[in-house]
């Protein structure tokens, strides 16, 4: 007898395809700190995303030196949930760059050119 193996989430030989249940969570945000973050650097494992966020204020100090950059939190989160975030953040970018257009990364291009608006805005 030949031993099948079905995908995990699949139906079984002889069962017809089923919606994935949804599944209701509530959130509670009572708790919910907020910082805003300019800076971000990842570490991984092959388990984990490490995300330490922080704000860089880009100021000059003495004798030209800049300000460190102030690393305040890390996250960290399975590769999951880090494709999630991925997906979640590419959508948001996208949705922002369709309505003000392009968000240039480079900071020297940024200074150079004005963000251009889509026409119609």
């Amino acid at each position: 007898m030949e031993d099948t193996k079905a995908p995990i989430g699949a139906p079984a030989p002889g069962q017809a395809a089923q919606q994935p249940q949804q599944i209701q969570i509530q959130l509670d945000a009572t708790n919910r700190e907020t910082v805003y973050v300019n800076f971000t650097k990842a570490h991984l494992t092959n388990d984990e995303v490490y995300l330490d966020v922080g704000n860089f204020s880009q100021m000059m100090t003495g004798a030209g030196a800049v300000e460190p950059v102030a690393l305040t939190h890390r996250l960290i989160m399975n590769f999951y949930t880090a494709k999630r975030l991925a997906e979640l953040l590419r959508a948001a970018v996208a949705n922002h760059e369709q309505m003000f257009g392009a968000v240039e990364l480079d900071p020297q291009r940024r200074l150079r050119q004005p963000p251009q608006r889509p026409a119609g805005t």
